[in-house]
């Protein structure tokens, strides 16, 4: 018995060590709610915990490409709006492009002079990813900013497309562009603990959902929950994005402590993974 317990954490152990040596480039999403705070200022000290965890993540060797939301919400944070239900898709894009310049200001603060990490900033629309000359422009750019150890931060570029603003939500825009660099996984960083099976606000003993196949998310949808007041996804646009994506996906409380460290690193699952 005590072999046979030994032979099931040597197993175990070398799994997680396998599983975090092919785990070697990451798409990483942060969604509006974590950016930002109640009043639609940026959540500076977020920004930081995630800069800290991803300069973990490059002394390892990982490759990251980071897909950021809160241009919107930062804008309104900067011109000390209210938001109001009748905005108009008009009205987000110059927020956008308000937040959008104020959003790098603050990556490179505290990703590149505080953290030691290069970033560059991609903007994209959906209809990038229907062009194949523009498509493959993207792959490339990607491609050599990665083997550069730049870390790309991608946005919705919502001053020229609506998309995002109606329904694209960046979920979606994270599986696409995971795929296109061919990730080993996608992490969703939400403010919640992962998918669970019932609405958790609804019913507070609704049980988490720590493994499920994309093949049968159906049930899920269900019991997906809407954004939050600044954002513009929820949990279903999370499902969509792990059927579209090709590899791995994890939805994952981005205000855990190390949590990116966890999933990447120690090959741990502190929310939800959907293969």
């Amino acid at each position: 018995m005590l072999l046979e317990d030994f032979s099931k954490k040597l197993y175990s152990v070398f799994f997680i060590l396998l599983f975090c040596i092919l785990m070697q480039r990451v798409v990483i999403k942060i969604g509006t709610n974590l950016l930002t705070r109640e009043d639609g200022s940026l959540n500076t000290d977020f920004i930081g915990k995630v800069a800290r965890e991803l300069k973990k993540l490059f002394v390892n060797k990982k490759e990251v490409v980071l897909i950021t939301s809160g241009a919107v919400a930062a804008g309104r944070g900067e011109l000390k709006l209210e938001r109001v239900d009748s905005e108009t898709i008009h009205e987000k894009q110059a927020l956008a492009a308000v937040g959008q310049s104020n959003l790098m200001q603050k990556y490179y603060k505290t990703f590149t002079l505080e953290n030691g990490i290069t970033i560059a900033q991609i903007l994209l629309t959906p209809h990038d990813f229907e062009n194949l000359d523009t498509l493959q422009n993207t792959h490339n750019t990607l491609k050599l900013l990665i083997s550069k150890k730049v870390l790309p931060i991608v946005n919705e570029n919502d001053v020229t497309a609506t998309d995002e603003l109606k329904y694209m939500a960046n979920d979606r825009l994270a599986a696409k562009v995971a795929n296109l660099v061919g990730a080993d996984a996608l992490i969703l960083l939400t403010d919640v603990e992962g998918l669970f099976e019932e609405e958790p606000h609804e019913n507070p003993e609704a049980k988490l959902v720590k493994s499920a196949d994309k093949r049968h998310l159906k049930k899920y949808f269900e019991a997906a929950g809407s954004a939050g007041e600044n954002g513009h996804g929820g949990m279903e646009t999370k499902l969509e994005a792990a059927k579209i994506s090709e590899c791995e996906t994890f939805i994952a409380d981005g205000n855990a402590r190390d949590v990116l460290s966890k999933i990447v690193l120690k090959g741990e699952n502190p929310g939800t993974v959907i293969r």
